[in-house]
C-alpha cells in the first residue's frame, strides 16, 4: 500500500511536520510504502476557477506538479493524510491551494460519474496542531478535509488533533501521542498492508494489464491490492480502453504504464498475472504466476475493447481461486 502525507505547514520541522513524520515512520515499520509532499514547497499553481475540468475532465493547468505528479499520487494512494496547522480556524493557505486544485477530481466523480478503482478502500486522515484552545478550533478544518477526501474518493476515517501546542518540537512530548499513533496504525494501516498483492503484466501496459488491475481492485479490494506493469511501457494508456472503462463508470485517469522494476520497487507480489505472449517467460523467482491467454484486439475500436473487457471480467471473477 502507499500512504501519501500532505504536509501543509509552511514551517518545515515544526509540530505539524513532526506529527506527520512520526506517523509515517510507524506506518513504514508496519510495511507500508510512504511518501511525503511538502506542500509549501511543491510549486502548485492555484485553481483558476475557470470550469475547464467540468467540461473536459482534466485541469487546464497542465504543466505544474499538481498535473504532472500529484493527481497521479492521489490516485495511487491507499491512505491520504492531510496535515495542517490552524490558521484563523482554517487550514493553511498552502494546503488549501492543493485542495482547490482537486476540483478536477471532483468533476470526474460528480460531473462525469466516474469512480476510482480504490474508492471502496481508500482512507483519509486529518492531522492538525494548534497553539490556541478554542472549543470550535477544528470545526472548519474538519469540514474542508471531509469534502476534500470525498472529492478524491477517500473515506474520512478519523482525525488526530491537538490543542495548546505552540513551541517548535512540543508535539514530541505531548501526553498520549505515541498511543494515538499506534491506535491509528492498527485501525487504518494494518488492515491494508495485510492484503494480498497482485501484479498484472502485459507487453505494453497500456490496455490489458491496467484494465485487469482496475477491475480486480474494484471487485476484491478488501482482500487484494493490485498493480500493473509492462515489458515495454507505452507512453500512455490506450484511449479506446479508457473510453470503454468510462462507459462502465471506472476512472482510469492519471495512471500510466510503468516497468516491472518500477512496479516491484519496495514490494514483492503474492501473485503475478501474465497477460499476452511472452510475458510468462519473465523470471520472477519465488513469485507465483498465472497466465491469461487474452490477445489484444487486432482493431482496438470500442466494440472490440468492450469484448476484451468482458473476457477480462470473467477471468477476474475467478482470480481469488488462485490464492487457494
Amino acid at each position: 500500500m502507499l500512504i501519501l502525507g500532505l504536509q501543509g505547514s509552511p514551517r518545515k520541522g515544526g509540530n505539524t511536520d513532526t506529527l506527520l513524520a512520526s506517523f509515517l515512520e510507524k506506518a513504514s515499520q508496519a510495511g507500508a510504502a510512504v511518501k511525503t509532499i511538502q506542500v509549501a514547497r511543491a510549486g502548485i499553481v492555484p485553481c483558476k476557477g475557470c470550469g475547464y475540468c467540468e467540461t473536459h475532465g482534466t485541469c487546464v493547468i497542465s504543466d505544474d506538479p499538481m498535473s504532472t505528479e500529484l493527481f497521479g499520487l492521489l490516485r495511487q494512494a491507499d491512505l491520504v493524510v492531510a496535515a495542517t496547522p490552524v490558521f484563523f480556524y482554517g487550514i493553511s493557505a498552502q494546503l488549501k491551494v492543493l485542495i482547490d486544485r482537486c476540483q478536477t477530481l471532483w468533476s470526474r466523480k460528480y460531473v462525469y460519474k466516474l469512480k476510482d478503482p480504490l474508492a471502496a478502500t481508500r482512507k483519509g486522515l486529518l492531522f492538525s496542531v494548534a497553539a490556541s484552545r478554542g472549543r470550535q478550533l477544528f470545526d472548519g478544518i474538519h469540514l474542508t478535509t471531509k469534502y476534500f477526501f470525498d472529492a478524491i474518493d477517500a473515506q474520512f476515517s478519523h482525525a488526530l488533533v491537538y490543542r495548546g501546542v505552540e513551541s517548535k518540537g512540543t508535539i514530541r512530548h505531548h501526553e498520549g501521542l505515541a498511543v494515538d499513533i499506534d491506535e491509528t496504525i492498527q485501525k487504518t494501516v494494518l488492515p491494508l498492508v495485510t492484503r494480498k498483492r497482485v501484479l498484472f503484466i502485459s507487453p505494453t501496459g497500456a490496455c490489458r494489464a491496467p484494465m485487469a488491475a482496475a477491475m480486480a481492485q474494484e471487485r476484491f479490494g478488501d482482500r487484494i491490492r493490485t498493480g500493473f506493469a509492462a515489458l515495454r511501457p507505452a507512453a500512455e494508456l490506450s484511449a479506446p480502453m479508457n473510453r470503454v472503462m468510462q462507459r462502465v463508470g471506472v476512472d482510469m485517469g492519471y495512471r500510466k504504464p510503468q516497468t516491472i522494476e518500477q512496479a516491484l520497487y519496495g514490494t514483492t507480489p503474492d501473485l503475478t498475472v501474465a497477460i499476452g505472449d511472452g510475458v510468462d517467460k519473465i523470471p520472477l523467482p519465488g513469485i507465483k504466476m498465472v497466465q491469461w491467454s487474452l490477445p489484444e484486439p487486432a482493431l482496438p475500436d470500442d466494440d472490440a475493447m468492450d469484448r476484451l473487457r468482458l473476457a477480462i471480467e470473467a477471468n477476474v471473477d475467478m482470480l481469488i481461486q488462485s490464492f487457494k
